[in-house]
C-alpha cells in the first residue's frame, strides 16, 4: 500500500512539475524518491500530445497556423520549463567557458544570452515546420502518430538520468533528482513510451523504431553533456526534451510521408 500511494504521489508530481495543471503542483515528495517521477514522463507526454487533436481541428485556420498554435501551446502548458532550460544550455555550450565549472556558471546566469536566443529561435522555428509538414501531409485527417512525439522525449528522461551522472558538485534539487533515477525507472519509462509509440503507429514497429531512436538520441545528448559539464542538469534535461521531441518530429515525417 506504501508503494502504491508513493507511486500515485510521483505520478502527480509528474504532471505538476512538467505542466501547469492546476492544484498539481501542491504535492510534495522526498528529493530521493523524485526520480521515479520519471516513470510516468510517457503519461505526461502524451496527454500533451493528445490536446494536438483538437488543435488539428480548427478547419477555419490554415495548416502553418494551427502549426504555431501547437508550438505556443506546448510552451504555455509546460510554463516553458525546458525552453527556459534549452536558452540556458546554448548559452553554456556555445560559450567560450571550456572547464565544465564555467560553463555551469554561463548556465545560470540569469541573462538571455545571444547563442540561447539564437539558437533556441532555430529549433522553435524547425519544430513549426515540421508540425506543418506532418499536418499537410495528413491531408486533412489527424496524424495520430504526432501524439507520440511528447512521450517520447519526456520517456527518454530517465534513460539519460540512468546512464549518466548528475552535473556540478553542489548538492541540490537537480543533483538529487539524476541521482535518484535508477536502471528500473529507464526501464519502465521505456516500456511505456514504446508502447504507447506503438499504440499510435501503424505498422507499430515504426513505433518501437521510434522508441529505440529517443533512447538512442537521449544516450548521445548525455555524451555531449557529460563532456561539457560532466554529467546531466536539470538545464539539460530540459534542452535534451526540446531536442528528442523536433528530432522525434523529423523521424515522424520520413517514416509517414
Amino acid at each position: 500500500m506504501n508503494t502504491m500511494k508513493k507511486r500515485v504521489r510521483q505520478l502527480i508530481f509528474a504532471y505538476g512539475f512538467l505542466t501547469a495543471l492546476p492544484g498539481l503542483g501542491r504535492v510534495r515528495i522526498l528529493p530521493e524518491e523524485t526520480g521515479g517521477s520519471t516513470l510516468f514522463y510517457p503519461l505526461v507526454g502524451v496527454t500533451i500530445g493528445a490536446f494536438f487533436y483538437p488543435l488539428a481541428q480548427l478547419r477555419a485556420l490554415s495548416p502553418f497556423a494551427i502549426s504555431v498554435l501547437m508550438c505556443v501551446f506546448v510552451l504555455i502548458f509546460t510554463r516553458a520549463l525546458h525552453a527556459d532550460g534549452l536558452v540556458d544550455t546554448f548559452d553554456g555550450f556555445f560559450s567560450r567557458a571550456n572547464r565544465p565549472d564555467q560553463v555551469l556558471e554561463v548556465m545560470k546566469d540569469s541573462r538571455l544570452g545571444a547563442m540561447g536566443y539564437v539558437f533556441s529561435l532555430c529549433l522553435y522555428l524547425v519544430k513549426i515546420a515540421f508540425f506543418y509538414e506532418i499536418l499537410r501531409n495528413a491531408a486533412g485527417s489527424f496524424p495520430c502518430f504526432l501524439v507520440a512525439a511528447p512521450a517520447l522525449s519526456r520517456g527518454g528522461v530517465a534513460v539519460a538520468g540512468a546512464l549518466f551522472p548528475p552535473a556540478g558538485t553542489k548538492e541540490g534539487l537537480g543533483q538529487a533528482f539524476v541521482k535518484s533515477i535508477g536502471p528500473g525507472h529507464a526501464a519502465g519509462s521505456f516500456a511505456l513510451m514504446t508502447a504507447i509509440a506503438c499504440a499510435l503507429t501503424r505498422p507499430p514497429l515504426y513505433g518501437a523504431l521510434l522508441s529505440v531512436c529517443s533512447a538512442g538520441l537521449w544516450a548521445a545528448w548525455g555524451l555531449v553533456s557529460k563532456k561539457k559539464i560532466g554529467g546531466m542538469s536539470g538545464d539539460t534535461i530540459g534542452a535534451g526534451i526540446e531536442l528528442t521531441e523536433v528530432c522525434c518530429m523529423i523521424l515522424m515525417r520520413a517514416l509517414f510521408q
